[in-house]
């Protein structure tokens, strides 16, 4: 039996992923706080100590239940989102109940504005069983060098897992990744950070990025999470399991997409359209292998047998011809 280790390392790159979260959604809140009162806008000090409370909350909540799993010698990556999505809940029900927030939720959204939280806290807890690696349990008896060998040591064939958090991080990126594009041009266009800088338009500076990344996040993640699983099953029928082979295999479905699309978004042209869907693709391919992992390739399946006499291989002559059976 195994458990998870103990990494602050690892829970720093846990808590990324509810570090964007609550950034995006106290940027809106900040965003609605001022179309309702524009003279009454928090101070930038109140702002930081709400979302490093929210953070912090979480990140209490997500070591608790690493502790609590570890102690039940539960090591799972299925176990550990599960748990960080049951920790971001409650710290997003202890934020609630504590007013933890810029703008309390607008009546019956209570639990929808819930469900970006625990969405990242499931992330966070696969990132936290990803990153801190395995340990034999203390209350197991320990193995000898030999033993231990033979136990992590395994020569028989492998395949790339199905894994739908790493779908999920993987769908993530195209999201991601046209954000900063967006923002980035954006910043190139004359009089945008000038207008962008002033005391006005503060707050739609910092709640721009957030906008977009969840419009962006909405259209993209259910048609990059079909692409990125067509590339899994593809790749694993293909017998490729490296993370450069779901790269380039990433690259070309995305650019056989992006060619067939191309005839329905007539605003660009079809060599920047191809250039983006390739680097995209590369890019998802390449994070699916690398958070989805190895399993072992599964035995072949029983076969129920009803008569002896039809257990012969396939090229026995029995196959290949019948028997006759002469009439009296």
């Amino acid at each position: 039996m195994y458990v998870v280790n103990n990494s602050s390392r690892a829970l720093l790159v846990a808590l990324i992923p509810l570090a964007v979260v609550h950034a995006v959604l106290t940027a809106m809140a900040l965003l609605g706080a001022q179309a309702a009162q524009p003279t009454d806008v928090p101070a930038p000090d109140q702002v930081l100590i709400l979302y490093v409370t929210r953070l912090a909350t979480d990140a209490a909540l997500l070591f608790a239940g690493h502790c609590m799993l570890r102690q039940r010698a539960i090591s799972s990556r299925l176990a550990y989102a599960l748990m960080g999505g049951v920790m971001a809940a409650a710290g997003y029900a202890i934020a609630i109940r504590n007013n933890f927030q810029l703008v309390s939720p607008a009546g019956g959204t209570l639990l929808t504005m819930g469900l970006l939280p625990t969405l990242a806290g499931m992330i966070a807890g696969f990132l936290y069983g990803q990153f801190a690696g395995l340990a034999p349990a203390a209350r197991f008896p320990k193995l000898s060098y030999e033993g231990l060998a033979t136990s992590l040591a395994f020569d028989g064939p492998t395949r790339v897992r199905t894994s739908v958090a790493a779908i999920v991080i993987a769908a993530m990126m195209p999201a991601v990744l046209t954000t900063i594009l967006s923002i980035t041009l954006a910043s190139l266009l004359p009089g945008f950070a000038n207008y962008m800088s002033s005391g006005s338009n503060a707050v739609i500076a910092v709640a721009l990025p957030a906008q977009l990344f969840l419009t962006f996040l909405v259209v993209t993640v259910v048609p990059s999470a079909i692409l990125v699983l067509c590339l899994h099953h593809i790749a694993r029928a293909l017998r490729r399991r490296r993370a450069w082979e779901y790269a380039v295999a990433g690259g070309l479905m995305a650019a056989a997409c992006a060619y067939l699309l191309s005839p329905m978004v007539p605003l660009l042209e079809v060599s920047p359209l191809m250039m983006a869907a390739v680097g995209y693709g590369a890019i998802m391919g390449a994070l699916y292998r690398r958070f989805a992992g190895l399993e072992p390739v599964p035995l072949p399946e029983a076969v129920l047998a009803t008569d002896p006499n039809a257990l012969v291989g396939a090229d026995d002559p029995a196959r290949h011809q019948h028997r006759v059976i002469l009439g009296n």
